[in-house]
């Protein structure tokens, strides 16, 4: 099921958003759903590491780091297979 809903933006965001969703070839709905959807996670995790700090306490400052160093392999590992893939002449 899809809503529909207007919404309102400055000029300047809504100008960055459609040359956006020109480069990544989607309409400016589905990329503005797309940047919401990843807004939300974002927004889980935060709760969810606040729950766990809740009942835990607080991160180390070796548990931030070690978290920090495995999203950079992350990231990387995500941009390094971009770069492997093959393309066509």
């Amino acid at each position: 099921m899809v809503t529909k809903r207007s919404v309102s933006m400055s000029d300047d965001v809504a100008k960055a958003v459609e040359v956006a969703a020109k480069e990544d070839g989607v309409s400016f709905s589905a990329w503005l759903s797309a940047a919401a959807e990843r807004q939300l996670r974002v927004r889980q995790g935060l709760r969810g590491v606040g729950a766990w700090e809740s009942e835990a306490g607080p991160l180390t400052a070796e548990e931030i780091a070690a978290g920090e160093a495995l999203l950079s392999r992350l990231l990387s590992g995500v941009s390094g297979m971009a770069s492997r893939v093959r393309r066509r002449p």
